[in-house]
């Protein structure tokens, strides 16, 4: 039908020639008729006239018909074809058949406009795209976790499922409790049920953020800077210098004693100064005791050493003192050979390190916190104690998250029958594991932020510390990361002068193969969370960025700022009336004009306005999206684009979808 609709006109012509000829042999001109001989005697040109308009009507008549026919064709029949196969999509690349990592964000149509295009096409990041981060905005309802969040996930975590050298690790941080169900769901259905490690309070895994291979000034910085960035950070910088060294000793001192800590320890030992000093005097018990042996010869030959109470063992064979700094510094300057003898026997390096570290703990006890006002000091213990009492006042809580030092132990808990300590999080990304914290924001909003904060952070360390081993070993092939995070309002954190923050590690993720992908409400509700300015550094590092329907005019008129200006030609109206002889009229005042005239014109002006008006985000409906796109190397223009729901078939086009009410 379309190439005879497309071609009306010849074959109106053809169709009218075929029909003409027949009617004129057919139906030829009345030459007979009576009144006619009249008319051709009476007035012959009359004759002459209606006889050749009889014979063009017998051709001009059925081109006219035919002409009609096949226009209505062209409206009603191509329209329809037309509108059928305008919503036909290339075929959805199949996730097991992709070569490389990429992810398909939605289909697109008309770039500006919110109708079908004849030929639309698919928007997709490839990997090094993925690598810069994507930032997804959509107010509550407009589908940013069914058209975004579940989508790409099953997008990442399912490309090369069988291979596990190279199938995706992740990190997926929520806070309403059911997005974990359905990460565990996508990963058994495509084989990687084992890879699921869930962090909650109702299953076996133990999670202490303390233990780990960091040196306690950087646990205590990123205690301290945590409890800036979740309560607000104050002007004046002794709160948190006073946090941090107050957490730095206490955490150095359980090092010394018990190579073991939890965030419990430090909250008991804040909050009981009597617990702080038995402690402190138990690392004197240990360390105490330390004698220097000095061999026979040694001694013979420098008689100085007497003054320190040298005596001789006859069963060691060997002079014998109770040790002290000066009798060390005597033998150091002389360049005395000696050997330092504790209870537990000869004394190692490791012993000396934390003998010095012990010393260091006493001196900041005795000659800096006890010297601190009684009522300084218990302001210092109560910023401290609001966040740590949430370890404390709930045994399920505390179980998980400060479990007890046994449970790393893997002679007593070799069965397990203490609960599965988390593995750390560098061995977890190489083995391809998928971490997700199960910790609802409604049981617990504060503790739930914690918990995914510190997760966050450790996370981020072991991404971090990849990039070296990346570097090294170039012939190796790293497995991608994926950090997902649902309402990431909730763990958003910045570090604005301080060396951590999230915007420092995305800025820096890209050469770790990291793939952030984070939602959030709006850009509003990022700017509330964090404090100054800092958002814009933290939004800068997702060059994708998606923007579904938002409310608030805030989010709005930055979306738009961000989509950029253009040059675009606006039409102007101008209506004028003028009079002639214009009078005032004695009866309204008024004034009047015998002839009048009224003109208008029309006029183009070239001016630069937004791509996107701030309106138009606004009036997105569910699964329609404002896209800036970057493929890592060239950035896309802002584009409408029109998502794929988890639920239904990405084959099936986005209006299709819409005229069938699947868009619910």
């Amino acid at each position: 039908m379309r190439p005879i609709v497309e071609n009306r006109t010849f074959i109106s012509f053809l169709m009218a020639c075929a029909c003409g000829l027949a009617l004129f042999y057919r139906m030829p001109f009345p030459r007979n008729d009576v009144v006619l001989k009249m008319i051709a005697v009476e007035r012959p040109g009359i004759f002459a006239g209606i006889h050749w308009l009889y014979t063009g009507m017998l051709f001009t008549t059925p081109y006219f018909l035919v002409s009609v026919l096949l226009s209505f064709g062209y409206v009603f029949l191509l329209r329809g074809e037309r509108k059928r196969s305008r919503s036909r999509l290339p075929p959805y690349p199949a996730i097991r058949e992709r070569r490389q990592l990429s992810v398909v964000i939605g289909e697109l149509h008309h770039p500006r406009k919110r109708i079908p295009a004849e030929e639309p096409k698919w928007l997709i990041i490839p990997s090094r795209g993925l690598f810069t981060g994507i930032a997804i905005f959509g107010a509550i309802g407009g589908g940013k976790t069914s058209g975004c969040m579940y989508p790409f996930a099953e997008q990442i975590l399912a490309y090369r499922a069988n291979d596990p050298e190279k199938r995706t690790a992740a990190l997926v941080l929520e806070v309403k409790g059911d997005f974990c169900y359905k990460v565990q769901q996508l990963l058994a259905n495509h084989g990687r049920e084992e890879d699921y490690i869930e962090i909650a309070t109702d299953n076996c895994y133990r999670y202490n953020p303390l233990h780990n291979d960091l040196a306690p000034y950087a646990l205590a910085y990123g205690l301290a800077t945590m409890l800036n960035n979740l309560f607000g950070k104050g002007k004046e910088p002794f709160w948190q210098q006073a946090y941090t060294n107050m957490i730095k000793f206490i955490i150095l001192l359980h090092k010394v004693l018990y190579d073991y800590v939890t965030l419990f320890d430090l909250y008991e030992c804040a909050i009981n100064p009597p617990l702080l000093q038995k402690k402190i005097q138990a690392g004197e018990r240990l360390f105490a005791k330390h004698k220097v042996l000095i061999g026979l010869d040694a001694y013979l030959e420098n008689p100085g050493l007497d003054v320190f109470g040298v005596e001789l063992d006859e069963q060691l064979q060997k002079h014998v003192a109770e040790h002290s700094e000066a009798l060390e510094n005597f033998l150091k300057e002389n360049q005395i050979e000696y050997e330092l003898l504790t209870e537990n026997g000869p004394k190692t390096a490791e012993n000396s390190r934390k003998r010095a570290e012990f010393e260091a703990v006493k001196r900041w006890f005795e000659n800096d916190w006890m010297r601190i006002e009684p009522k300084l000091r218990t302001s210092i213990v109560e910023g401290i104690s609001v966040f740590l009492s949430l370890f404390d006042d709930d045994p399920s809580i505390k179980q998980t998250f400060c479990p007890a030092k046994e449970y790393y132990d893997p002679v007593l808990n070799q069965d397990g029958k203490f609960g599965i300590p988390l593995p750390p999080f560098g061995q977890m990304i190489e083995a391809g594991k998928v971490v997700a914290l199960n910790f609802p924001v409604a049981a617990n909003p504060g503790l739930a932020r914690i918990i995914g904060t510190l997760l966050k952070q450790d996370f981020q360390r072991a991404m971090l510390m990849r990039i070296p081993a990346i570097e090294r070993q170039q012939s190796r092939h790293f497995r991608e990361v994926l950090f997902l995070c649902d309402e990431y309002q909730s763990f958003a954190t910045c570090g604005e002068s301080d060396p951590s923050g999230d915007e420092k590690f995305f800025a820096l993720s890209r050469q770790a193969k990291c793939i952030p992908i984070v939602a959030t409400q709006s850009i509003s509700s990022l700017k509330s969370t964090l404090q100054g300015e800092s958002w814009r550094t933290l939004l800068q590092t997702f060059r994708t960025k998606v923007f579904l329907s938002m409310t608030d005019d805030f989010s709005e008129d930055y979306a738009a700022k961000l989509c950029g200006k253009e040059e675009q030609l606006k039409l102007n109206y101008t209506i004028s009336e003028n009079g002639h002889d214009a009078k005032v009229s004695m009866l309204t005042g008024r004034s009047m004009a015998g002839r009048a005239s009224i003109s208008a014109s029309k006029s183009y002006n070239l001016q630069r306005d937004f791509v996107f008006e701030p309106k138009i985000f606004n009036e997105l409906v569910n699964y329609q999206a404002v896209v800036l796109a970057y493929d890592g190397t060239n950035p896309f223009p802002p584009t409408f684009c029109y998502l794929k729901p988890y639920y239904l078939d990405p084959n099936i086009g986005y209006f299709e979808q819409l005229e069938q009410g699947m868009l619910a």
